[in-house]
Order: C-alpha cells, then sequence, then structure tokens
C-alpha cells in the first residue's frame, strides 16, 4: 500500500461518492431551472431579469458547495480551479430574452462535464492510502455496509460489550463477507487464525492477517496474557506476510495490548515495511456480523 503520488484527503471511495453528489445535483438544480423557465413561458409568466437572477443564484450555490466539496477531497487548490473555470464547450443557441437563460443552462452543462472530467482522469493522480497507524472497520471498503450502522443498534446483542459467538463461527462468517475460499483450522502453531488478500482499504487489496477470540476464551476482557504464553500469539501474528493485522475479541480489548501491538507496528514502520493494525472488540464485530445479516444465526 505505498506510493509517492500526492494523497487525498479522505478514501477514494468516499471521494467518488460525494463527487457522484455533486454531479446529481447540479443536474438537479439544471432540471429545476428548465423546468422552471419552460412552466412560465408557456404560461407567458416568465420575466428575464427576475427569474434568470433567482436561477443564477441557485447555480451559484451549487457552484459553492462544489467547490468547498473539491476541496475537501484534494490536497490543493488545483482541481477546485479546474471546476471554476470550466471551459465553455457548449454554444447558446438562445436570443433575445431567452439569451441569458441559455447561457446559465449551458454554463450549469460545462460545469457538470467539468466534475465528470476530475472523477475520470484527476482521481488517478492521487493516492488516499492512510497515513495513521490504526484503522477503523469503518476504513475498511470490504466492510462498507458497517458505515450505516451505529452501536445502538446492536446493543441488545450485547452483554456489557460482551458478544456470545464462537470464534470458528467470526472466522468463517468473515471468509464468508470477505470471499475466502479456504477455511483454515485452528492449530498450535499456527501464526494467525485467518489470512486474506481480498480485504479492500481505499480500493485496493491488502494482505491481511487476523487474530480471532471468541466466546471459548471466557471473560470479557482480552488481555496479553490470554495470546498465548507471553503473547507470543500476537508475535507469530505479526510474522504473517500481511500489511494489516487485525485482533478481533467478542469483549473488551485491553489497553495493554493496544499497546503492544503499536510497539509491533512501530518495530515493522522502522524496518521499512508497511504495517497498519486494526482492534475490532465485540461491539465492532457485532456491527460488522450485523451489517451483512449474520447475527440472526450466532451461536
Amino acid at each position: 500500500m505505498q506510493g509517492q503520488r500526492m494523497r487525498l484527503k479522505k478514501s477514494r471511495t468516499a471521494a467518488e461518492e460525494e463527487l457522484a453528489a455533486l454531479q446529481n445535483e447540479g443536474h438537479q438544480v439544471l432540471d429545476h431551472i428548465r423546468q422552471d423557465y419552460e412552466r412560465k413561458r408557456r404560461s407567458g409568466e416568465f420575466q428575464a431579469t427576475r427569474d434568470v437572477g433567482v436561477y443564477r443564484q441557485a447555480v451559484s450555490q451549487w457552484i459553492q458547495r462544489a467547490v468547498i466539496g473539491l476541496l475537501e477531497i484534494f490536497p490543493t487548490e488545483l482541481e477546485a480551479n479546474t471546476f471554476r473555470n470550466a471551459s465553455n464547450t457548449n454554444t447558446t443557441y438562445a436570443h433575445g430574452e431567452n439569451a441569458d437563460y441559455g447561457g446559465l443552462r449551458n454554463r450549469v452543462l460545462d460545469l457538470i462535464g467539468a466534475l465528470d472530467h476530475i472523477v475520470t482522469t484527476k482521481l488517478e493522480r492521487y493516492t488516499d492510502l492512510p497515513i495513521k497507524d490504526r484503522l477503523y472497520i469503518e476504513d475498511i471498503d470490504s466492510f462498507r455496509k458497517v458505515r450505516d450502522v451505529n452501536p445502538h443498534m446492536v446493543a441488545h446483542f450485547l452483554d456489557n460489550g460482551y458478544l456470545q459467538i464462537l470464534e470458528d463461527n467470526v472466522q468463517r462468517y468473515l471468509e464468508d463477507i470477505l470471499g475466502v475460499s479456504f477455511h483454515q483450522k485452528d492449530w498450535p502453531g499456527e501464526i494467525n487464525d485467518l489470512y486474506a488478500t481480498t480485504l479492500l482499504v481505499n480500493s485496493q487489496r491488502v494482505a491481511t492477517a487476523f487474530l480471532l477470540k471468541g466466546r471459548g476464551l471466557q471473560r470479557h476482557e482480552l488481555r496479553i496474557a490470554d495470546c498465548g504464553k507471553n503473547g507470543d500469539q500476537l508475535v507469530r501474528l505479526f510474522d504473517s506476510p500481511a500489511e494489516l493485522f487485525v485482533i478481533q475479541f467478542v469483549g473488551i480489548v485491553d489497553q495493554m495490548v493496544i499497546k503492544d501491538v503499536e510497539g509491533k507496528v512501530a518495530a515493522r514502520k522502522a524496518a521499512s515495511k508497511p504495517t497498519w493494525f486494526m482492534i475490532v472488540d465485540g461491539q465492532d464485530t457485532a456491527r460488522i456480523l450485523y451489517a451483512y445479516g449474520k447475527l440472526s444465526s450466532i451461536n
């Protein structure tokens, strides 16, 4: 997940969604003023000075929102300036009192075209790989449905943050969500519980190693002592040929586990190895499973 290109301010997926929304809003503004114009022309109510002024205000407000959106996505003002200064490619054929309306309509078409050009050609110039070491489930494209599931929606599945579910079932559900066709059986010398190369972060596949802990631990908090002798499961996990390392537990993950993982991530980064980590506790486990229709059959 390395790259030398300039970095987007947000994920590529989010950027594409927001740019598409801005394009759609431009079409909606255009449809609104076109319908209003045609209705008033038919009824003889159209007054160029008054009505085109209203249309210009609506277009100006959309342009302002689009510029703000572009500035929140891209690292420089280049794309915002490209949008604002879009070339006039549409020809105005209207005359007389229709000229101002026709020119405004074509200006909106030019600006919508500029946004489309930015989406299809400009995004490729940038990377959106994460700077932060720690990722969260909302950052994972492969878990994108979880963005619509807030903690309150799964609260009734949890007992003080604890989700009653077997480790093997968590593994099978994750395999299904991530499209992993091979079920890795649990054995004492394994370096990870689940290994996937199908997980997507910012539209890119990322080799990912999981350490999974289910209700078999029989405690509500995961401690280093619960991760093998002297935490050797964590040591082996970071020996996996991966860039993203995930510690999943059906309850609370002790802060000392997180600090230990942070130290291992820092050591890998010091050795110039791209490394990220993610902690998935009981609540986040429930949110993922709920988002993908798995909670109704947990055991």
